[in-house]
């Protein structure tokens, strides 16, 4: 993919990829990711007639490293000045893990006046499981988040994606800059205590939760949960599949995407 920079209102080198034309479709990665990795979903939806734009987070991908602004709030600020600096028209969102709460947190910020709907993959709205709430983090409430980014941690796989993803996938990720965990640890403990759930409470918009059967993260009744709360929600769940279920059933995830997104049109 070839990408582009703009400057956020904090002076911050952002970058993104634009392949495609008509109906504006913007997807965020999540933590550590970037969005070239949306690759499959990217092709498929240029070639279903959509703009498809990729846009790496700051400290994502080929996003620059600052030393400031590592909040969800500020990654939502972000959204929408890419939103704003592009001119984009009521885009669709999908958001994968910390993307999808990228885009919680731009809606929460701004409204869904300018967003004709939303794609959510496999990212509950809650991650710490709490009496009222039992879809987050396997063991969340044993866990030290603290020094959770310390050791190893889980794989997004539930079975090695097949064909050309992950030859791809691999090229990729040794070619762009490596991540950064320590500068971004304070973001990671704000998506780990955030909560989400009011806002999809108080949306109209059409939201699509997609969870992977098998996610080492949190379980994929989290997508019913979640779309309940909504007044226009709807799950989907991938058999054998994990947390990275866009890579690692990528056409079953296309077929979702475009069924969502031709409802909206």
């Amino acid at each position: 993919m070839d990408f582009q920079h703009f400057t956020t209102s904090d002076q911050v080198q952002l970058a993104f990829s634009i392949k495609g034309s008509g109906q504006p479709i913007v997807f965020l990665s999540g933590y550590g990711g970037a969005g070239e990795d949306f690759f499959p979903q990217v092709n498929s939806c240029v070639k279903a007639g959509y703009k498809a734009i990729v846009f790496d987070r700051r400290s994502h991908g080929y996003s620059e490293n600052p030393v400031h602004g590592h909040s969800m709030q500020r990654h939502g600020q972000d959204l929408a000045e890419l939103l704003d600096y592009l001119g984009l028209i009521k885009p669709i969102l999908v958001g994968q893990s910390m993307g999808a709460s990228t885009i919680f947190s731009y809606l929460n910020q701004y409204g869904e006046d300018n967003c004709r709907g939303a794609f959510i993959l496999d990212q509950t709205p809650k991650i710490i499981n709490s009496a009222d709430w039992e879809y987050g983090m396997y063991n969340s409430e044993n866990i030290d988040f603290d020094h959770y980014l310390d050791g190893e941690l889980p794989n997004p796989f539930y079975k090695l994606p097949k064909g050309f993803v992950l030859p791809r996938l691999l090229v990729q990720m040794k070619r762009r800059p490596k991540f950064d965990f320590a500068m971004t640890k304070p973001l990671f403990l704000d998506h780990m205590n955030s909560d989400w759930r009011e806002l999809l409470q108080r949306l109209s918009m059409p939201i699509h939760f997609l969870a992977g059967e098998h996610s080492p993260m949190w379980p994929a009744a989290h997508a019913e949960a979640s779309a309940a709360l909504c007044v226009n929600g709807t799950f989907s769940i991938i058999e054998n599949a994990g947390h990275a279920v866009n890579l690692e059933k990528a056409k079953e995830t296309n077929q979702a995407l475009l069924e969502f997104t031709k409802r909206l049109s």
